[in-house]
């Protein structure tokens, strides 16, 4: 649980001392007198000031040279390892020739140490099975530099090998000279993909927001200028100022024996030496007693107007049990607020989408209190006094107990859920949670115990001390209120925002009404359909009912995680059976019947009723086939069927939500092409789909043509037979406790005998060479697309060459377009074999870079397809491909999500499950000689889309 920042070690002191026993001197007895009368014992400490102990399972020590390290066994998942590096160090501690070097230097620590030369940190990562990206990589922000590695564990060899590659980060990165000229185009291609509307925004807002300071002056991906100039010494400078032991911690989170772990890493990492001159690690503070500044911008690329209002404090301590009620009180408070925002959004004449409320760390230095919202059209002004009027109609009237008490249910829900979850919650989950004990001295009590500080202090969590929090948390002293908008809307003038502020409150505001929402979701269950078959699939090891009605439902009860259920469905047919006049109603129809709750409950009191639940229930109308998700836990789970059943028979009328969801998606769509990305995008699905009508993007002419009565009619209408549907089921169950709730709920669904099958709308793909350049956007930033594509035969061997393939080329065009010409930041890369609605198959290959790069880029890139197609692929990067794949493989048997998505697909083709799954079948497929095959027969140069996005400007 991420918590508010401390104000570092003289806050820990003050709160150890204030939470240990007071230690009296003895009173001395006057002269020639009786005995002295004992003085009055000392008052006992508020147990609020009590520190909160670390989690007793994490093995924490210090070094002599200053580094601290953090150890913890855990099984989640088996076998692996999250080697973390944690830095105390980020851009705001940069020169003034440094900006953007923090970052450089983290690149650097993956192109050559003094074990690892150039790229072999990640070439070996590659080997072991792990992957570039998920397994391996870093990030830096403000105030830090974090480094994480994930490895196997059963290997004594892979596991220690790891540490050295944490011990070179943290002392032994290189700095080769022309390595560091070639990773020079990477950072700058990092730089250039994060620009847009939104970056040049924060160019001039950040330097309000946090006026006075020095983060105003150091974002983390620094100026381009000093990227493209900067000198080694000045990398190097920053490097052996900061990354040194008593700024440093190393995090072990895995699969490994606890006391052997700490071993090394005192073995490895005691020799780590500091400057013999340190720099002082200062936290630059974030002044906050400026009058009132208001920072209003515009941009022609920005899609949707924003308003937020940041009232700044100072750092609160995190340390002590008092510190953690303070965060509960806060998250409920927030909780409150927020549910009101959402509920002022579905009413059509709201002037915004969308609203938010928080208290948050800014900085080491500076919490905020943070109130936003997305506007409508022109309703910025509008927007910003609906924020304000919302905290004081709380500090006016106070929040209702109807509301504290489903916040409290939600919370203490939500802390119960992860505390049964802790033995199968991802390790690096726990190593980031470590990571912020060490940098931000976050608690980290464990989950356990957390669940108990939760239950020892909500309950004594009132509404008094709620209802007039915000008052303590800021005013316009140091507030900033940042609005942004397209060159399409109206702004309000600087004068006008500072006269709503003064005036917003002084208005008429009218009491919250709250009205509960106590009755049951179904006043009687449906009338059950038993199980008429029972059979057991062997490959997948799960049990196949079919109901009375005609349902199949396939279910493997796992252990993987102690507290979820999921379930996904499908029913064949979709909204290639409505006709053409009726297909743009049923486009929208699952959204709207989404947006209007389900069966008597609108969806503001379906939330209500939900509370302290986890339920998501889900149908979605896909092209050729109606499907199902749900998301919940075994003692929610028949709460879950029962909203999924009223969802699918019980879909509501609701003309007020019908005006929302049109209001909200036609602002969506309205200015959504000022993205040059989103056009781009778009341009080039019209170009896949051979311009098909049905598969057009989003037009506000679309939203205006939906009319609830046919919208819904479509809907109920694809819903009308659930006879011929499947449902998989996976997660923590008892089948004989699910039986009679499949029954039910499933069983229970309508059954008319309709048997469909899904209609070939008859898309026209594109044939021959196409070249589709669209030309949009003002910054100096290209996105290139290739797709290879074609009609093929789909066989379960043809699919795994697919991936194989893909794997290869990832692997082999990072090393080309990133690592050695330096022209791009990443590269995607996606092939796969279609069966539906015709057999074909698609290779896609997606990068950004910089214009003047485009032609070599895309030249070298079909240079590489081609050479593969003509000599293979050496057997280093088929060693790679077979290890990730066994490697990944381990992990996807012990993932429900994975079994989930296995068993809906194996049963909606007809598959053999084993077969799908066979592991050993797949790592035959990697050999040479098929990866040429394969590149040969998906690479065909004279079936190829090509598209360019080119700024418009130079």
């Amino acid at each position: 649980m991420r918590l508010a920042p401390t104000l570092y070690s003289a806050l820990i002191s003050l709160a150890v001392a204030c939470g240990a026993k007071p230690v009296h001197a003895p009173v001395a007895a006057p002269p020639a007198a009786a005995p002295a009368t004992a003085a009055p014992p000392a008052a006992a400490p508020d147990p609020l000031d009590r520190p909160t102990a670390t989690d007793p399972r994490i093995v924490v020590g210090k070094l002599a040279n200053g580094l601290t390290y953090y150890v913890l066994k855990h099984q989640k998942p088996e076998k692996r390892a999250a080697l973390w590096l944690a830095v105390n160090a980020g851009s705001v501690l940069e020169d003034d020739d440094q900006r953007g070097l923090a970052h450089f230097c983290e690149h650097m620590a993956f192109n050559g140490t003094k074990r690892f030369a150039k790229q072999a940190v990640v070439d070996y990562v590659e080997k072991v099975g792990m992957r570039f990206g998920p397994d391996v990589n870093a990030y830096t922000s403000f105030d830090e530099t974090v480094y994480q590695l994930t490895v196997p564990t059963d290997d004594a060899k892979v596991l220690m090998t790891g540490l050295d590659i944490l011990r070179d980060w943290a002392g032994d990165v290189t700095y080769d000279s022309a390595e560091v000229d070639k990773e020079r185009g990477v950072v700058l291609e990092e730089w250039r993909l994060g620009r847009g509307a939104n970056a040049r925004l924060n160019d001039k807002q950040l330097p309000i927001i946090f006026q006075g300071s020095r983060y105003a002056e150091r974002i983390p991906i620094g100026k381009p200028e000093i990227i493209k100039t900067a000198s080694r010494d000045a990398l190097l400078r920053f490097y052996t100022d900061w990354y040194r032991p008593d700024l440093m911690a190393v995090i072990a989170v895995g699969d490994f024996d606890a006391a052997a772990m700490e071993k090394e890493i005192q073995a490895r990492f005691a020799d780590l030496r500091g400057p013999a001159k340190a720099r002082e690690r200062i936290v630059p503070p974030v002044p906050h007693d400026q009058e009132l500044a208001v920072t209003i911008g515009s941009d022609p690329e920005l899609t949707t107007s924003s308003v937020t209002v940041y009232d700044k404090l100072d750092g609160r301590p995190n340390v002590s049990v008092r510190d953690y009620r303070r965060f509960l009180v806060e998250n409920i408070y927030h909780a409150m607020l927020g549910a009101r925002f959402v509920e002022l959004a579905e009413d059509p004449a709201a002037p915004f989408l969308w609203a938010f409320s928080s208290t948050t760390p800014l900085t080491r230095s500076v919490d905020g209190f943070l109130r936003g919202a997305t506007a409508k059209e022109g309703k910025l002004a509008e927007t910003l006094t609906a924020l304000l009027v919302e905290i004081a109609r709380v500090e006016r009237f106070g929040f209702l107990p109807g509301e504290l008490e489903r916040a409290k249910k939600d919370l203490l829900h939500d802390v119960e859920r992860r505390a049964i979850e802790r033995d199968k919650t991802q390790a690096v989950a726990f190593a980031a949670e470590i990571s912020r004990l060490f940098l931000q001295h976050e608690q980290m009590p464990g989950l356990a115990a957390e669940l108990e500080l939760v239950k020892e202090l909500l309950p004594r969590v009132t509404l008094d001390e709620l209802n007039h929090l915000a008052r303590t948390w800021g005013g316009e002293r140091g507030r900033v209120i940042a609005i942004r908008g397209s060159a399409t809307t109206k702004l309000p003038a600087e004068a006008e925002v500072r006269a709503l502020v003064a005036s917003a409150a002084a208005g008429t505001i009218e009491a919250w009404r709250d009205v509960a929402a106590d009755r049951p979701l179904l006043a009687a269950p449906p009338a059950p359909g038993k199980v008429v078959k029972t059979a057991h699939d062997a490959g997948a090891d799960a049990t196949v009912w079919t109901l009375a009605n005609g349902v199949r439902v396939v279910v493997k009860p796992t252990t993987f995680q102690n507290d979820s259920v999921s379930l996904s469905g499908f029913l064949p047919g979709g909204t290639s059976l409505v006709p053409d006049r009726d297909f743009v109603q049923a486009r929208f129809a699952d959204d709207i019947a989404g947006a209007s709750g389900a069966g008597d409950f609108d969806s503001i009191a379906l939330r209500k009723v939900l509370a302290g639940k986890t339920v998501r229930a889900v149908v979605a109308l896909s092209d050729r086939a109606e499907r199902f998700h749900l998301g919940t836990t075994p003692e929610d789970l028949e709460t879950a069927l029962q909203v999924l059943y009223l969802r699918i028979v019980a879909p509501r009328r609701d003309e007020r939500a019908f005006a929302a969801w049109k209001a909200e998606a036609i602002e969506l769509t309205r200015n959504r092409r000022l993205s040059p990305e989103r056009a781009f995008f778009e341009d080039m699905a019209v170009v896949m789909s051979g311009n098909h009508p049905r598969l057009r993007p989003t037009t506000v002419e679309m939203i205006e043509e939906v009319d609830l009565d046919r919208a819904l009619a479509a809907y109920k209408g694809r819903l009308a037979d659930l006879g011929s549907a499947t449902f998989v089921i996976v997660g923590n169950v008892d089948l004989a406790k699910l039986q009679p709730l499949v029954e039910t709920y499933l069983g229970g669904l309508p059954s008319k005998g309709r048997k469909e099958r899904w209609k070939d709308i008859g898309v026209k793909h594109p044939t021959g060479k196409v070249t589709k350049e669209v030309t949009v956007g003002s910054e100096p930033k290209s996105f290139v697309y290739i797709a290879f594509h074609g009609a093929d035969r789909w066989s379960l061997d043809a699919a795994r060459d697919a991936r194989i393939l893909a794997m290869v080329l990832r692997i082999r065009l990072r090393e080309v377009l990133r690592e050695d010409m330096g022209g791009v930041y990443g590269v995607q890369v996606n092939g796969e074999l279609s069966r539906e609605p015709k057999q074909r198959r698609n290779f896609t290959i997606f990068f950004g870079c910089d214009p003047k790069n485009v032609d070599a880029l895309r030249t070298a890139t079909f240079a590489e397809v081609a050479k593969i197609g003509k000599v293979g692929i050496g057997e280093d990067y088929l060693d790679k491909v077979r290890e990730q794949i066994r490697r990944g493989h381990e992990v996807e048997l012990k993932n429900n999500g994975y079994w989930l998505g296995l068993l809906a697909d194996a049963y909606y083709y007809g598959d053999d499950a084993k077969s799908t799954m066979d592991v050993d079948a797949a790592l035959q497929r990697v050999t040479a000689a098929h990866v040429k095959a394969s590149a040969r027969r998906f690479f065909d140069d004279r079936q190829v889309v090509v598209g360019v996005l080119r700024p418009k400007a130079p």
